[in-house]
């Protein structure tokens, strides 16, 4: 059984379960420590860190932000970062107006294409935590939550017609990895590689950027790429992290992702994050 789980999101972003049901099922599952990584915002942190507490587990600060790289598009989960610095306020804030304009959006498509209807963006905005990262599951809620919808209907058309149809002439860009891991070290974070499949090789390349980190437990990534990432972690004196993402008890998804999950990282590895060993 591994320790922690360093990988999750909540209600804040495209998680089904509120930062205090997450605490409660990460204990039940046997984790003594927790780390709770929204989209691109901290606005469940706070409430995330005060659950854990109470229930005697141990956590740091999380995020998993986005990036761009040589084509492809690599995330980064950032850890135990100042939450008061300056930067990483504003790349916040920046990524989450960007994201919630994009939702917003998309909503108003879906009224004139004449998919939604009796809703308004507003709605859904009465429906969102405060400082969420608003995206297409807050509006599928907050749609049930009205009754506009039924409470079993996945919103799979809402998806295929108003959010992946016809591209917007705004969309939320990804920024450059560069700028990502550089915000992330500035605020004193510790920057990984999020499920490298397919991306190990720039390693060494994103470690010029200030990258520290990679993951080397995660349901999305082969048993090869656990062992390139095993290996370039030993090589380069790299963060080993992990957790569950969107799959098992505490994604709260259904189809290929209901399968029990308990990725993650030894006692070991998370002390060696929390007391930052290796610099």
């Amino acid at each position: 059984m591994n320790y922690a789980n360093l990988h999750f999101h909540s209600t804040y972003s495209d998680g089904g379960f509120t930062p205090y049901q997450l605490s409660l099922i990460g204990k039940s599952l046997g984790y003594r420590a927790l780390v709770l990584t929204d989209h691109e915002t901290d606005g469940g942190v706070a409430e995330f860190q005060d659950a854990c507490e109470k229930q005697g587990l141990e956590s740091l600060v999380g995020v998993e932000f986005y990036g761009t790289h040589d084509g492809h598009h690599p995330h980064i989960v950032a850890l135990d970062f100042d939450r008061d610095d300056p930067g990483i306020r504003a790349f916040i804030r920046e990524r989450c107006e960007l994201r919630n304009e994009f939702t917003r959006k998309c909503v108003e498509r879906g009224i004139r294409l004449g998919f939604i209807h009796d809703f308004t963006w507003n709605d859904v905005l009465d429906y969102a935590r405060d400082g969420a990262w608003i995206c297409i599951d807050h509006v599928v809620g907050a749609m049930k939550y009205k009754k506009v919808i039924g409470p079993s209907e996945s919103g799979a058309a809402l998806r295929q017609n108003v959010f992946k149809g016809e591209a917007l002439a705004f969309e939320p860009h990804d920024p450059p990895v560069e700028q990502t891991i550089r915000t992330i070290r500035r605020a004193g974070g510790i920057a990984v590689l999020a499920h490298p499949n397919n991306k190990t090789h720039y390693v060494k390349e994103l470690m010029e950027y200030g990258l520290n980190g990679i993951e080397v437990s995660h349901p999305d990534i082969t048993p090869e790429t656990a062992q390139l990432a095993v290996e370039a972690a030993k090589a380069y004196h790299l963060y080993r992290s992990g957790g569950t993402d969107h799959t098992g008890a505490m994604s709260c998804c259904g189809g290929k992702h209901a399968v029990p999950a308990l990725q993650g990282v030894d006692e070991e590895d998370f002390y060696v994050i929390k007391e930052r060993k290796l610099g």
